[in-house]
């Protein structure tokens, strides 16, 4: 019981943020959404800041786990990283309020920690993907940094493009063509 009462108040979050168009997500208003009383929040979780926490790293953990498998996987290099950036792109579409979290929108000075997660989660992203590039560093026109530099940045940008579009602009309309011209920049072939 305890677990699915936390598993509640995480998608009751995820739902404001997705809603909220940066008004501040109060713990009254979590609890409300959750249904539960505010004090029934806090025997969940220690902080607010410890909501945002677990929310982030159930996201980050979703998207690592992908990226091993694809690292793992027997795909070629490009196709590794081509199916890392849509896997991300299509992520984010589908949990909107996590890319309110990786844009550090939602966040304030409060959740410093989560903003470090973020930074360290782009970071990480960025190693991943230069990982994958550097199986196949012959075919790159630059080197596998350089390139995974490029392609964390474009996701990074793209994620706040959606935002900005207030999730009318889906990533799934138009994110297979910035591939195309993001891997024609980046592979030789």
């Amino acid at each position: 019981m305890k677990n699915d009462r936390k598993n509640i108040i995480l998608q009751s979050l995820a739902s404001l943020l997705e809603e909220r168009n940066l008004s501040k997500v109060t713990t009254a208003l979590l609890a409300e959404k959750s249904e539960i009383t505010e004090a029934a929040l806090y025997r969940h979780f220690p902080s607010k800041r410890a909501i945002y926490a677990e929310l982030f790293s159930f996201c980050d953990d979703a998207i690592f786990n992908k990226c091993s498998e694809l690292k793992k996987s027997d795909l070629k290099p490009k196709e590794k990283v081509k199916n890392t950036f849509l896997f991300f792109m299509i992520f984010i579409e589908k949990n909107k309020g996590f890319a309110r979290l990786i844009s550090r929108e939602a966040l304030s000075s409060d959740e410093q920690n989560v903003s470090d997660s973020v930074n360290q989660f782009f970071e990480r992203l960025e190693l991943s993907i230069k990982q994958m590039l550097a199986e196949d560093s012959d075919n790159l026109i630059a080197t596998p940094g350089i390139s995974a530099q490029l392609i964390a940045t474009c996701l990074e940008g793209n994620v706040g493009r959606y935002i900005r579009s207030k999730f009318k602009d889906s990533p799934s309309n138009y994110i297979e063509n910035v591939w195309d011209l993001l891997s024609i920049n980046i592979f030789k072939n």
